[in-house]
């Protein structure tokens, strides 16, 4: 198990296609040189173009015996500069990134103001932002729900319904944060709550505007899905130990 982390503004996203430079493509090349065999990774979240991670998860397998310690070096040499791997552990047959993760947590960074030196990790949506009324808007997402309002076209999940733990704001150094943790995601879902929430709290009661859009159960009702680049996904949670180290 690798613990990945990524600049996505560069990468054509985390899945393998060709002729383009994704996350899974560059790794799997680095893993293939490393252990001087063809490998395979698979990711816990298949991020999109633009889509950052500091807490991707990756599984491979192998015959080799790994010097742990020493392996990421040297794997990490064979990596440029926007793909990190931070750790690597050894876990039970069986283990697959995606399939035994149980939650995933993203983060979604709002800018107060343009800023040269945030912009490629941050949106900035051009006006004032009010993070209660905000949280105002996404706490009604906790719980089950049927997300379908916030899945856009291209969707292929088995189901649109989501147990979202967490749906709530807070301050960073550049203007607003908006953190979730759910068990399932759909296509561009959070992007999509970012963007609904938003307009959600520039209107007189938020969490009305929320409730009709998630009752309505089509992506119409929803509002735009925002850029990218604001989005990072920063935990993956599995049930051996509660979450990925």
């Amino acid at each position: 198990m690798l613990v990945v982390a990524y600049d996505g503004t560069d990468f054509h996203g985390w899945q393998v296609q060709p002729g383009a430079r994704t996350v899974q493509g560059v790794l799997q090349q680095a893993l293939s040189e490393a252990l001087e065999e063809p490998m395979k990774v698979q990711g816990a979240g298949r991020t999109d173009a633009g889509v950052h991670a500091r807490g991707q998860v990756a599984s491979f397998t192998t015959e080799r015996e790994l010097p742990l310690r020493a392996f990421v070096p040297k794997l990490q040499r064979l990596l440029p500069r926007d793909l990190r791997v931070t750790s690597i552990a050894q876990r039970a047959t069986g283990f697959h990134a995606r399939h035994s993760a149980r939650a995933r947590r993203y983060a979604y960074r709002l800018l107060a103001k343009d800023d040269v030196l945030l912009q490629r990790h941050a949106w900035a949506p051009g006006h004032a932002l009010d993070p209660a009324r905000l949280e105002r808007a996404t706490r009604v997402l906790e719980g089950d729900h049927d997300c379908a309002s916030f899945a856009s076209a291209g969707n292929n999940s088995s189901t649109t319904r989501c147990r979202i733990s967490r749906a709530r704001w807070s301050r960073w150094e550049g203007g607003v944060q908006f953190d979730v943790v759910a068990d399932h995601f759909l296509y561009h879902m959070v992007r999509t709550v970012v963007g609904t929430a938003i307009r959600a709290a520039r209107g007189g009661h938020p969490e009305e505007a929320m409730r009709d859009v998630l009752a309505a159960r089509s992506r119409d009702a929803a509002a735009v899905t925002v850029p990218a680049r604001g989005l990072c996904l920063e935990q993956v949670f599995y049930p051996a130990d509660g979450e990925s180290r």
